[in-house]
């Protein structure tokens, strides 16, 4: 289901994901039979993608393919229906070699400012998945093995019935504004000239306005006083939903957290859009596809 714009990359999922079939095995298995289903392979977390008239592509397969590279036990993520009614799935495979001489496995961040905008929010779904998966095999409530179930979004604990679903950890991300400037943020391990948004993870009992003022106030010193959300991205490195905000502030002191940023540094308007036209004499923000670049953009242009 497409709703309104949304400028940020792994946002707009294209499919209808059908919720209700996870609980049918009996659909589930006419899908992995049917000659129109698309299986994407995955390998530690790297989607499989190919070259196709000078562009680079996922790498779907036909679902009969699924018992050519991966186990008979693997279980495939269901992902949703197109409009034609075609299921995607992923899996994820134990081994690469079986697809190698076909395409390659490659990072999906690496692959985010190349592949095509309806291609990301898949292939980041799946990808975020298959992390949560490997990072939680066992039962948190008693410490069991723990099974997986409904497609791949789900899992059971045989041995205390508990179930498990994939987590999102909700981040905000903000760019603090006063007059005609913003300040973005340095850390130590970024490339020499990067400049980027502040950023925190949400705390529990804390709104999202609460966050910004917080993470603005620990990372920069800074009293905020104002908050206007603009977009949300999930980012799937590994199950992150970005929260962007503009925010106002009370004054343009700055103390920077030393724990937190290398440093801070005040741009102009007209900074800012060379930042985004990757104009700026001695400094850079990040690429498009990442909602820093987004909201930076939109407080330039406004």
């Amino acid at each position: 289901m497409l709703l309104p714009a949304n400028p940020n990359a792994f946002a707009r999922y294209p499919l209808d994901r059908a919720a209700h079939h996870r609980r049918d095995s009996a659909w589930l298995a006419r899908a992995l039979e049917a000659p129109e289903t698309k299986l994407l392979p995955f390998f530690r977390f790297r989607p499989f993608v190919i070259e196709s008239g000078g562009r680079t592509e996922p790498g779907w397969l036909g679902a009969h393919a699924r018992e050519r590279i991966a186990p008979a036990d693997a279980a495939p993520l269901f992902l949703g229906l197109d409009q034609s009614g075609a299921a995607h799935f992923a899996i994820d495979m134990p081994d690469a070699r079986p697809l190698e001489e076909l395409g390659r496995f490659d990072d999906l961040r690496a692959l985010g400012p190349i592949l095509a905008r309806s291609d990301l929010p898949i292939l980041g779904a799946a990808k975020s998945v298959f992390e949560w998966h490997a990072r939680h095999r066992h039962c948190a409530n008693c410490g069991g093995a723990s099974e997986i179930a409904e497609a791949g979004w789900k899992r059971e604990c045989p041995a205390c019935k508990a179930e498990h679903f994939p987590r999102v950890d909700p981040v905000v991300i903000m760019v603090p504004v006063i007059g005609e400037k913003c300040l973005l943020g340095r850390q130590r391990a970024w490339p020499r000239g990067m400049h980027s948004a502040l950023a925190g993870f949400v705390e529990p009992g804390e709104t999202i306005e609460e966050a910004v003022a917080r993470e603005t106030l620990e990372e920069a010193g800074l009293q905020v006083r104002e908050v206007k959300l603009h977009s949300t991205q999930p980012w799937p490195f590994p199950h992150s939903l970005m929260i962007g905000a503009i925010c106002e502030v009370a004054d343009d002191k700055e103390t920077v957290d030393a724990h937190e940023l290398e440093s801070a540094r005040w741009f102009s308007r007209e900074e800012a859009l060379q930042l985004i036209a990757i104009k700026h004499p001695d400094a850079f923000c990040p690429p498009p596809f990442a909602i820093a670049h987004q909201l930076l953009k939109s407080w330039a242009e406004d």
